[in-house]
């Protein structure tokens, strides 16, 4: 078998002719590549898949929706990482420490000393400054909502920064690492950071240098100036173009990638039983949900979405575990509470409001036959087709990103279940690129999504129905635009609730309010997709050893831990 992971070159040639040869090697002959195991230096080429991308282009901009899939954590270091899997320990990066003030108006950083970007100049706290002030200055690249929490940064010495905030915030330091941190140096010199797409980056993460980029893909190789150099084993991080997960699964079958997260129907046959290095870990992930655009250009369809007995009438005319066999292969849950939370904080939940709102979201079609007909939605002119109040056909559609093969299955189900109560569906599929552009100017009318995880059920409430999310920057998990002040001011008491027992409250009620709108439609329970290839790699987390997130998606932090903590296997002599 021919070992991918190693690119041997002689250590006389040149960087430019080192790339030229990677360029060719990585564009023409990979995966056919052996490795000679007597030749002077070789290369460690570590093959990831975090998304899927239509187009490779040499956007490395860490504030742009359009980068490329390694450019956070990879590129960019954190100020801190928060391991989920650890009770969110804070693993410390370019900061060593922080600092809440007690009344939580403020937070300090302690950066790190001895750290250069990848040209050599030393990083600062003039960085993290200038890196915010992007933020606050320019909303549309605010996409962690920075703004509505930081006040005024301060630099109070060379290795100290200071935030004050507009108001308190117990958590505000797990958002605030969230935003890159970029060089001042080079950035000051940019016009438009908008458009800005930082083809040349300067970094502090592992890998900064890109040595070959064409349509196919590229190669990020190391940062010379990585301040734990000695912990990085190795050289280069391959991204290949990955356009739909058709494209994916015939790849990973064949030995192609290491490292992933991507949806495989039936995992087991197709993918694990082709060969013992073959591995996966399916960790528990939050839900996936049917979204109604509460902002359809249509009145008449913008009216039936703000009709509380429509959207229950949809939830019951879903057969959840069908979806889950059919789409998922069977990974997954049927979502068991109508406010979409994560079966993984059922302690928080309150059992009777469970039970209560239950109905809601189990397959019960005459149920929800009945709740249409209260609502005046019946066939008005005799073609089996339920018809708006006005008398206008009701022909809804329902988006999901292209190449998302669970995704795009479920939609079609949906739109055959929905078949049954007489309602015209039909799924649509866009690149995920013009999906999330759709949904963020509110061009759509159903739309599926999942959901980010956190350490509490917060983050999903926050994220999916926090009405200040839902500006066209912000991920699309808001984008129902859906707003309730209630829901608006329970969501800004749980960052300074004081006792465990206050926020399990507010979880409480926030839990209540959105079952009982059923604002969204939750389907299932899905899973964390992670496969791992161990015939050139060692040090992975896994199951057995959960040291972190095992992710590779863009903007999971734990994936620089992961990275670092891998090694390239010794490799059994050649024979001759």
């Amino acid at each position: 078998m021919f070992d991918k992971s190693i690119i041997t070159v002689n250590s006389a040639r040149s960087t430019c002719c080192f790339a030229s040869l990677l360029l060719l090697v990585f564009s023409t002959f990979y995966p056919f590549i052996y490795a000679h195991a007597s030749q002077p230096q070789s290369v460690t080429i570590l093959t990831v898949v975090p998304e899927y991308k239509d187009a490779v282009t040499a956007n490395f901009n860490p504030f742009s929706k359009a980068s490329m899939p390694t450019t956070h954590e990879f590129m960019f270091e954190p100020l801190v990482i928060f391991n989920t899997l650890q009770n969110n320990k804070p693993e410390y990066r370019l900061a060593t420490s922080y600092q809440l003030d007690k009344d939580l108006m403020g937070v300090s950083f302690s950066l790190r000393e001895g750290v250069n970007w990848s040209d050599g100049k030393p990083f600062s706290v003039d960085d993290v400054i200038f890196s915010f002030s992007i933020a606050l200055k320019y909303p549309e690249l605010d996409s962690h909502g920075i703004g509505q929490w930081v006040k005024s940064i301060e630099k109070r010495n060379k290795h100290e920064v200071y935030f004050r905030l507009k108001k308190p915030n117990a958590l505000v330091a797990y958002t605030l690492v969230l935003l890159p941190i970029v060089p001042k140096h080079q950035w000051q010199q940019v016009d438009n950071f908008i458009q800005f797409t930082n083809s040349d980056p300067v970094g502090t993460g592992p890998f900064t240098d890109i040595q070959a980029l064409d349509d196919n893909g590229y190669l990020q190789c190391a940062n010379p100036e990585y301040w734990q150099a000695d912990k990085r084993h190795i050289d280069c991080l391959r991204y290949p173009k990955v356009t739909t997960n058709d494209d994916f699964i015939s790849r990973i079958s064949k030995g192609e990638f290491d490292w992933t997260g991507s949806f495989i129907p039936d995992i087991e046959r197709h993918y694990s039983s082709y060969s013992p290095d073959f591995k996966y870990w399916l960790p528990p992930a939050s839900n996936v949900s049917l979204m109604f655009n509460f902002k359809a250009a249509d009145p008449g369809v913008r009216e039936l979405f703000n009709h509380v007995d429509f959207r229950r009438a949809i939830s019951m005319a879903l057969q959840r575990q069908l979806l889950i066999d059919i789409a998922a292969f069977g990974q997954g849950e049927p979502s068991r509470y109508a406010s979409g939370m994560s079966e993984r904080f059922r302690s928080w939940a309150d059992p009777m409001i469970t039970e209560k709102y239950r109905p809601y979201v189990s397959y019960n079609p005459m149920l929800a036959k009945d709740l249409l007909a209260r609502i005046d939605l019946v066939d008005r002119n005799g073609d089996g087709w339920r018809d708006l109040p006005s008398g206008k056909p009701l022909v809804l559609t329902i988006i999901t990103p292209k190449g998302w093969s669970d995704f795009n299955t479920t939609a079609q189900l949906i739109s055959e279940m929905l078949r049954q109560i007489d309602i015209q569906v039909t799924s649509v599929q866009a690149d995920f690129l013009q999906f999330n552009e759709r949904l963020a100017h509110a061009d759509y009318q159903l739309a599926l999504t999942n959901y980010p995880q956190g350490p509490t059920p917060f983050k999903y409430f926050d994220t999916a129905f926090n009405s200040a999310y839902q500006a066209p920057h912000y991920p699309r998990y808001a984008m129902h635009y859906y707003q309730n002040p209630r829901v608006d001011r329970l969501l800004t008491q749980f960052p300074v609730a004081t006792t465990n027992q206050q926020r399990h409250q507010i979880i409480r009620e926030l839990n209540q309010i959105i079952a009982n709108q059923q604002v969204t439609v939750p389907l299932y329970n899905t899973v964390e997709f992670y496969q791992y290839n161990t015939l050139r790699f060692e040090g992975w987390f896994t199951e057995d050893n959960p040291v972190a997130s095992p992710l590779i998606w863009p903007q999971a932090p734990e994936r620089l831990l992961h990275v670092l903590a891998l090694r390239p296997k010794v490799q059994p002599p050649k024979p001759e």
